[in-house]
Protein backbone atom coordinates (compact mmCIF):
# COMPACT_ATOMS: atom_id res chain seq x y z
CA UNK A 1 0.00 0.00 0.00
CA UNK A 2 1.08 3.44 -0.75
CA UNK A 3 0.68 5.90 1.90
CA UNK A 4 0.92 10.02 1.39
CA UNK A 5 1.47 11.43 4.67
CA UNK A 6 0.34 15.34 4.99
CA UNK A 7 2.34 16.93 8.07
CA UNK A 8 3.00 20.60 8.95
CA UNK A 9 6.87 21.73 8.31
CA UNK A 10 7.04 22.47 12.24
CA UNK A 11 7.08 18.64 12.90
CA UNK A 12 9.88 17.81 10.60
CA UNK A 13 12.50 18.86 13.02
CA UNK A 14 10.62 18.06 16.18
CA UNK A 15 9.88 14.61 14.64
CA UNK A 16 6.13 14.61 16.57
CA UNK A 17 4.74 11.87 14.25
CA UNK A 18 7.94 9.60 12.85
CA UNK A 19 6.70 6.98 15.11
CA UNK A 20 3.43 6.92 13.13
CA UNK A 21 5.49 7.06 10.25
CA UNK A 22 7.60 3.90 11.51
CA UNK A 23 4.62 2.12 12.24
CA UNK A 24 2.98 2.08 9.30
CA UNK A 25 6.80 1.22 7.47
CA UNK A 26 7.24 -1.45 9.73
CA UNK A 27 4.01 -3.34 8.37
CA UNK A 28 5.06 -3.03 5.05
CA UNK A 29 3.91 0.11 3.66
CA UNK A 30 5.23 2.68 1.25
CA UNK A 31 5.75 6.17 3.06
CA UNK A 32 5.88 9.23 1.48
CA UNK A 33 5.51 12.16 3.79
CA UNK A 34 4.78 15.76 2.07
CA UNK A 35 5.66 18.72 4.42
CA UNK A 36 3.56 21.91 3.75
CA UNK A 37 4.57 25.38 6.10
CA UNK A 38 0.84 26.77 5.68
CA UNK A 39 -1.52 25.61 8.28
CA UNK A 40 -4.69 24.22 6.07
CA UNK A 41 -3.07 25.11 2.56
CA UNK A 42 -2.07 21.65 1.99
CA UNK A 43 -1.21 21.02 -1.87
CA UNK A 44 0.22 17.96 -3.10
CA UNK A 45 1.55 17.39 -6.30
CA UNK A 46 -1.42 15.45 -8.73
CA UNK A 47 1.81 12.64 -9.43
CA UNK A 48 1.82 12.81 -5.30
CA UNK A 49 -1.82 12.08 -5.11
CA UNK A 50 -2.49 9.99 -8.01
CA UNK A 51 0.36 7.37 -6.60
CA UNK A 52 -1.82 7.20 -3.03
CA UNK A 53 -3.53 4.69 -2.47
CA UNK A 54 -4.17 6.02 1.58
CA UNK A 55 -3.40 9.73 2.60
CA UNK A 56 -2.80 10.57 6.46
CA UNK A 57 -3.72 13.97 7.81
CA UNK A 58 -1.20 14.43 10.55
CA UNK A 59 -3.10 16.73 12.82
CA UNK A 60 -4.36 19.55 10.60
CA UNK A 61 -6.88 19.01 7.54
CA UNK A 62 -6.22 19.82 4.33
CA UNK A 63 -7.99 23.03 4.34
CA UNK A 64 -10.97 24.75 6.01
CA UNK A 65 -12.95 23.80 3.33
CA UNK A 66 -11.44 20.77 2.04
CA UNK A 67 -11.93 17.63 3.80
CA UNK A 68 -10.65 14.63 1.43
CA UNK A 69 -9.76 13.57 -1.55
CA UNK A 70 -12.40 11.31 -3.14
CA UNK A 71 -11.88 7.90 -4.03
CA UNK A 72 -9.07 7.75 -1.76
CA UNK A 73 -8.56 5.86 1.36
CA UNK A 74 -8.51 8.44 4.59
CA UNK A 75 -7.29 8.66 8.01
CA UNK A 76 -7.17 11.66 9.83
CA UNK A 77 -4.81 11.73 13.48
CA UNK A 78 -6.60 14.80 15.42
CA UNK A 79 -4.74 16.62 18.40
CA UNK A 80 -6.14 17.29 21.03
CA UNK A 81 -4.51 21.35 21.47
CA UNK A 82 -5.98 22.31 17.92
CA UNK A 83 -9.17 23.14 17.70
CA UNK A 84 -10.52 19.34 18.91
CA UNK A 85 -13.86 21.23 20.09
CA UNK A 86 -15.46 22.22 16.92
CA UNK A 87 -19.08 20.03 16.58
CA UNK A 88 -20.00 21.32 12.90
CA UNK A 89 -16.12 20.05 11.60
CA UNK A 90 -16.46 16.73 13.18
CA UNK A 91 -19.89 16.99 11.54
CA UNK A 92 -18.37 17.09 8.29
CA UNK A 93 -15.62 14.43 9.11
CA UNK A 94 -18.01 12.09 10.19
CA UNK A 95 -20.02 12.47 7.06
CA UNK A 96 -16.80 11.96 4.78
CA UNK A 97 -16.46 8.51 6.29
CA UNK A 98 -12.13 8.82 6.48
CA UNK A 99 -10.72 7.44 9.53
CA UNK A 100 -10.06 8.90 12.99
CA UNK A 101 -7.00 7.76 14.99
CA UNK A 102 -7.48 9.48 18.38
CA UNK A 103 -4.49 9.81 20.61
CA UNK A 104 -6.77 11.60 23.42
CA UNK A 105 -9.91 10.00 25.55
CA UNK A 106 -11.52 13.44 25.11
CA UNK A 107 -11.25 13.74 21.29
CA UNK A 108 -12.39 10.32 21.39
CA UNK A 109 -15.33 11.20 23.57
CA UNK A 110 -16.07 14.69 21.51
CA UNK A 111 -15.89 13.07 17.97
CA UNK A 112 -18.38 10.30 18.95
CA UNK A 113 -20.69 12.52 20.74
CA UNK A 114 -21.14 14.24 17.04
CA UNK A 115 -21.42 10.56 14.92
CA UNK A 116 -18.41 9.72 14.26
CA UNK A 117 -18.04 5.70 14.13
CA UNK A 118 -15.20 5.55 12.31
CA UNK A 119 -12.57 5.62 15.10
CA UNK A 120 -10.08 4.14 16.85
CA UNK A 121 -9.00 5.12 20.53
CA UNK A 122 -5.10 4.21 21.56
CA UNK A 123 -2.68 5.81 23.82
CA UNK A 124 0.99 6.91 22.89
CA UNK A 125 3.84 6.03 25.38
CA UNK A 126 7.47 5.67 25.15
CA UNK A 127 10.44 2.90 25.67
CA UNK A 128 11.56 3.84 29.46
CA UNK A 129 14.57 1.30 28.33
CA UNK A 130 15.85 4.00 25.79
CA UNK A 131 15.86 7.11 28.49
CA UNK A 132 18.84 7.54 31.46
CA UNK A 133 17.08 6.01 34.75
CA UNK A 134 19.20 8.10 37.29
CA UNK A 135 17.90 9.53 40.34
CA UNK A 136 18.26 12.75 40.47
CA UNK A 137 18.23 15.53 43.26
CA UNK A 138 14.97 14.75 45.53
CA UNK A 139 14.13 18.30 45.67
CA UNK A 140 15.29 19.54 42.07
CA UNK A 141 12.36 20.97 39.89
CA UNK A 142 12.96 20.66 35.66
CA UNK A 143 10.55 23.27 33.73
CA UNK A 144 10.74 24.35 30.50
CA UNK A 145 9.26 28.06 29.69
CA UNK A 146 7.82 27.48 26.29
CA UNK A 147 4.25 27.19 26.91
CA UNK A 148 1.30 28.72 29.46
CA UNK A 149 3.25 27.52 33.03
CA UNK A 150 5.80 30.07 34.19
CA UNK A 151 8.23 29.79 36.90
CA UNK A 152 5.95 32.00 38.86
CA UNK A 153 3.50 28.93 39.15
CA UNK A 154 5.96 26.35 39.19
CA UNK A 155 7.53 28.16 42.92
CA UNK A 156 3.70 28.11 43.81
CA UNK A 157 3.66 24.50 43.57
CA UNK A 158 7.36 23.82 44.97
CA UNK A 159 8.06 26.70 46.81
CA UNK A 160 11.93 27.66 47.24
CA UNK A 161 11.80 28.31 50.90
CA UNK A 162 10.90 25.13 51.44
CA UNK A 163 14.00 23.81 49.68
CA UNK A 164 13.03 23.28 45.66
CA UNK A 165 15.57 24.12 43.55
CA UNK A 166 14.57 25.21 39.94
CA UNK A 167 16.64 23.98 36.89
CA UNK A 168 14.67 26.52 33.74
CA UNK A 169 14.85 25.89 30.24
CA UNK A 170 14.28 29.29 28.51
CA UNK A 171 12.12 29.57 25.49
CA UNK A 172 15.47 30.87 23.10
CA UNK A 173 17.95 28.53 25.39
CA UNK A 174 18.98 25.63 22.76
CA UNK A 175 19.74 21.69 23.85
CA UNK A 176 21.11 19.13 22.36
CA UNK A 177 18.88 15.98 22.45
CA UNK A 178 21.11 14.62 25.16
CA UNK A 179 22.20 17.68 26.93
CA UNK A 180 18.36 18.25 27.23
CA UNK A 181 17.59 14.36 29.18
CA UNK A 182 20.75 15.18 31.06
CA UNK A 183 19.14 18.24 33.07
CA UNK A 184 16.04 15.96 33.49
CA UNK A 185 18.02 13.43 34.45
CA UNK A 186 19.02 15.60 37.59
CA UNK A 187 15.88 16.49 38.52
CA UNK A 188 13.34 14.23 40.27
CA UNK A 189 10.48 16.67 39.44
CA UNK A 190 9.08 18.10 36.53
CA UNK A 191 6.76 21.10 35.56
CA UNK A 192 4.79 19.80 32.10
CA UNK A 193 5.54 23.55 30.38
CA UNK A 194 1.39 23.63 28.89
CA UNK A 195 -1.91 23.71 29.69
CA UNK A 196 -3.03 21.12 26.80
CA UNK A 197 -1.11 18.70 24.81
CA UNK A 198 -1.52 16.83 21.45
CA UNK A 199 -0.24 14.15 22.90
CA UNK A 200 2.26 15.56 24.76
CA UNK A 201 6.08 14.28 24.13
CA UNK A 202 7.85 16.71 27.09
CA UNK A 203 6.14 15.29 29.78
CA UNK A 204 5.74 11.85 28.79
CA UNK A 205 9.73 11.80 28.22
CA UNK A 206 9.94 13.14 31.87
CA UNK A 207 7.61 9.71 33.00
CA UNK A 208 9.86 7.67 31.24
CA UNK A 209 12.88 8.51 32.57
CA UNK A 210 10.90 7.82 36.47
CA UNK A 211 10.10 11.47 37.23
CA UNK A 212 6.98 13.12 39.04
CA UNK A 213 4.88 15.15 36.77
CA UNK A 214 3.10 18.07 37.78
CA UNK A 215 0.78 19.12 35.13
CA UNK A 216 -2.45 21.44 34.60
CA UNK A 217 -5.27 19.41 35.20
CA UNK A 218 -6.89 19.03 31.41
CA UNK A 219 -5.76 16.36 28.58
CA UNK A 220 -4.04 14.61 27.32
CA UNK A 221 -1.77 15.06 30.91
CA UNK A 222 -5.07 14.19 33.15
CA UNK A 223 -5.04 10.65 30.65
CA UNK A 224 -1.89 9.40 31.89
CA UNK A 225 -1.47 10.76 35.15
CA UNK A 226 -3.56 10.10 38.62
CA UNK A 227 -2.91 12.51 40.98
CA UNK A 228 -0.99 11.79 43.95
CA UNK A 229 -0.03 8.36 42.64
CA UNK A 230 1.68 8.70 38.90
CA UNK A 231 2.18 12.46 38.71
CA UNK A 232 0.78 15.76 39.99
CA UNK A 233 -2.58 17.41 38.33
CA UNK A 234 -3.13 20.92 39.86
CA UNK A 235 -5.20 23.68 38.14
CA UNK A 236 -3.29 26.55 36.35
CA UNK A 237 -5.37 29.46 37.21
CA UNK A 238 -5.23 28.76 40.68
CA UNK A 239 -2.17 26.80 41.73
CA UNK A 240 -1.17 25.92 45.56
CA UNK A 241 1.73 23.97 47.19
CA UNK A 242 2.22 20.45 46.38
CA UNK A 243 3.32 18.14 49.67
CA UNK A 244 5.97 16.55 49.85
CA UNK A 245 4.28 13.57 50.53
CA UNK A 246 2.14 13.33 47.21
CA UNK A 247 5.67 13.30 45.22
CA UNK A 248 7.43 10.95 47.21
CA UNK A 249 4.61 8.59 46.70
CA UNK A 250 4.42 9.35 42.92
CA UNK A 251 8.26 9.02 43.00
CA UNK A 252 7.49 5.25 44.42
CA UNK A 253 4.80 4.35 41.29
CA UNK A 254 6.39 6.17 38.23
CA UNK A 255 8.47 3.36 36.87
CA UNK A 256 6.07 0.76 37.51
CA UNK A 257 2.93 2.98 35.71
CA UNK A 258 5.80 3.90 32.99
CA UNK A 259 6.37 -0.19 32.26
CA UNK A 260 2.34 -0.80 32.04
CA UNK A 261 2.14 2.06 29.53
CA UNK A 262 4.59 1.21 27.81
CA UNK A 263 2.94 -2.08 27.72
CA UNK A 264 -0.42 -0.81 26.30
CA UNK A 265 0.87 1.15 23.79
CA UNK A 266 3.03 -1.90 22.49
CA UNK A 267 -0.30 -3.83 22.07
CA UNK A 268 -2.07 -0.62 20.27
CA UNK A 269 0.20 -0.85 17.59
CA UNK A 270 -0.92 -4.06 16.08
CA UNK A 271 -4.53 -2.14 16.51
CA UNK A 272 -3.07 0.86 14.00
CA UNK A 273 -1.82 -1.13 11.59
CA UNK A 274 -5.29 -3.39 11.33
CA UNK A 275 -7.24 0.16 11.42
CA UNK A 276 -5.55 1.76 8.85
CA UNK A 277 -5.13 -1.22 6.77
CA UNK A 278 -9.04 -1.75 6.32
CA UNK A 279 -9.88 1.31 5.74
CA UNK A 280 -11.82 1.66 2.24
CA UNK A 281 -11.61 4.37 -0.38
CA UNK A 282 -13.86 7.60 0.69
CA UNK A 283 -17.11 8.03 -1.69
CA UNK A 284 -19.40 10.06 0.50
CA UNK A 285 -22.95 10.06 -1.23
CA UNK A 286 -24.56 13.20 -2.68
CA UNK A 287 -26.23 13.79 0.03
CA UNK A 288 -22.80 13.36 2.44
CA UNK A 289 -21.35 15.55 0.18
CA UNK A 290 -24.31 18.19 0.47
CA UNK A 291 -24.37 17.86 3.85
CA UNK A 292 -20.77 18.67 4.42
CA UNK A 293 -20.91 21.54 2.14
CA UNK A 294 -23.98 22.95 3.83
CA UNK A 295 -22.29 22.90 7.21
CA UNK A 296 -19.02 25.12 5.83
CA UNK A 297 -20.52 28.38 7.14
CA UNK A 298 -21.80 27.04 10.07
CA UNK A 299 -18.47 25.73 10.70
CA UNK A 300 -16.92 28.84 9.55
CA UNK A 301 -19.12 31.03 12.00
CA UNK A 302 -18.45 28.35 14.96
CA UNK A 303 -14.56 29.04 14.53
CA UNK A 304 -15.06 33.20 14.21
CA UNK A 305 -17.52 32.59 17.70
CA UNK A 306 -14.84 30.51 19.51
CA UNK A 307 -12.01 33.29 18.97
CA UNK A 308 -14.28 35.81 20.09
CA UNK A 309 -15.16 34.76 23.16
CA UNK A 310 -11.20 33.12 23.61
Amino acid sequence: MNVLCLDHVCHRQTGSFDFFVGILRSAGMNVDVFYYDRHYCVKPSREKVDWADMIVYLEFLPSRFRLLFPGKRIVYLPMYDNEWGSKWQWRRIAWSGMGVVSFSKQVSAHARKLNVRNILEVQYFLDPSRFPQERGETKRVFLWERGDIDRHAAEILFPPSDGYVFDIKYRNEFLDRDAYLNRIAKCEIMVAPRRKEGIGMVFLEAMAMGKCVAAHDDATMNEYIKDGETGILFCAEHPKPVSYAAVSSVQGNICKCASGLWASWQGDIPRIVAFVSGQQPCHPTIWGRLRMLLAFPLFVVEGFCQRFIN
